[in-house]
């Protein structure tokens, strides 16, 4: 199988929901489907610190704005199925929340926070009076790697030897792969962008914005589309979003944004297809570098410079200039933190989105940031490395005390 191919298969998919809750669900369904009856069933969930802040207060799917961790390990226990993967609460409706709130009030269902874990890290157990079982996914939102059962291990597979995409050495690779792309990745790529319009449009259905120039401005209609369709997931809205690199908010920031600057332009099918799947590489490149969830916000500090470069690619820019509009996005948005998954993601997502336009612009006229400034380095590689510097050495202490301010308003 071709990298890209492998690439597309795995990291641009659809999803359910916030990835997190949405992985919590899916251990607990696969644990849960152990057991031949499940209605004396305990589960209890030990997560990275990443998980826990970003499921702590986003909605779940189809619940009327009901959220958080425990209510989707409630209801995967009710109705999940494992086989959906990270849309595993699609059976689920707002029937069931009645009886999910009731296994969390008797007891049954309980999430752990593992404070020297960060990444992706799921554990669920599951008890009943004579049984118990396990299910661990590590690494990414969908990658189980064990499952255990009456002091069994019956599924293991090497975290270190996990068929995942390889982290691509260079930028240049990223180009190379473009050429490579088929009928069938452009058709995904596209799908993508439209599965993520479809959410936008159906959250700004009956919304007029006309007197802040939104009909008349594409910069306005993307940071419009952008809020509203991170928004609308976040709230809970039971729409499937195309991810990338394990995030709806990076699908929507690395999609959107270019898909609509590609029809405003009328470019052609293959054309903005291809510049969404430079974007999708772009994001796989950058979190490659950076780390699957980090104490910063992967809309903007991935997806927002991956836009450009599609962005910057649709309106005939150079390598140089596609390279230049990602590395002036992230002089702009370094450092911007993540403090959860929840509804005010959507601005985030929406300057993200806006950032990427008016970069990409900048960037084609020569106006770009090309020097070394503050994290900004020589080349996109030197400032990935400086803002990694940043994240892992100066931001695990900043990251404990969000979750501790977070947790303490619940």
């Amino acid at each position: 199988m071709s990298y890209l191919r492998n690439f597309m298969e795995q990291e641009v998919v659809p999803a359910l929901g916030c990835t997190e809750p949405a992985a919590i669900a899916l251990a607990v369904a696969r644990v849960k489907e152990l057991f031949e009856n499940t209605e004396e069933l305990e589960v209890e969930v030990k997560v990275s610190t990443n998980v826990f802040k970003n499921g702590m207060y986003v909605g779940i799917p189809g619940m009327n704005g009901e959220r958080g961790n425990q209510l989707a390990a409630a209801l995967s226990l009710l109705c999940g199925k494992s086989s959906y993967g990270l849309e595993v609460l699609k059976d689920c409706s707002s029937e069931h929340s009645k009886a999910a709130r009731e296994l969390i009030d008797s007891g049954r269902v309980h999430i752990t926070c593992i404070t020297n874990r960060d990444g992706v890290y799921i554990e669920a157990l599951a008890r009943s009076r004579s049984h118990e079982g396990y299910c661990v996914i590590e690494g990414h939102h969908d990658c189980i790697v064990e499952i255990g059962f009456d002091g069994k291990v019956i599924f293991k597979k090497d975290v270190e030897k996990t068929e995942t995409v390889p982290t691509l050495a260079s930028i240049d690779e990223v180009f190379e792969l473009l050429r490579e792309a088929s009928t069938d990745e452009l058709n995904k790529a596209y799908e993508g962008y439209e599965m993520n319009k479809s959410m936008a449009e159906f959250a700004t259905a009956n919304k007029k914005y006309v007197c802040l120039g939104v009909e008349n401005s594409i910069e306005s209609k993307i940071r419009r589309y952008c809020i509203e369709a991170s928004g609308a997931r976040m709230s809970g809205v039971k729409k499937p979003i195309m991810t990338t690199s394990g995030s709806g908010n990076q699908g929507i920031v690395a999609t959107i944004p270019v898909g609509l600057v590609g029809e405003k332009i009328g470019a052609s099918k293959e054309k903005i297809s291809k510049a969404i799947i430079l974007s999708h590489l772009f994001v796989g490149y950058i979190k490659g570098k950076l780390g699957r969830l980090t104490p910063t916000c992967g809309a903007t500090n991935a997806a927002a410079p991956a836009a450009a470069a599609g962005i910057t690619y649709l309106l005939g820019g150079s390598k140089e200039q596609i390279i230049n509009a990602a590395q002036t996005v992230l002089a702009g948005t370094t450092g911007m933190l993540c403090d959860g998954a929840k509804e005010s993601c959507a601005f985030k997502a929406g300057f993200g989105g806006s950032i990427a336009f008016s970069s990409a612009l900048l960037s084609l006229e020569g106006r770009g940031v090309k020097s070394n400034q503050g994290l900004v380095g020589d080349s996109i590689e030197r400032t990935l490395e400086n803002i990694k510097t940043v994240s892992t050495k100066g931001m695990p202490d900043i990251e404990n005390i969000m979750i501790n301010l977070i947790a303490r308003q619940q």
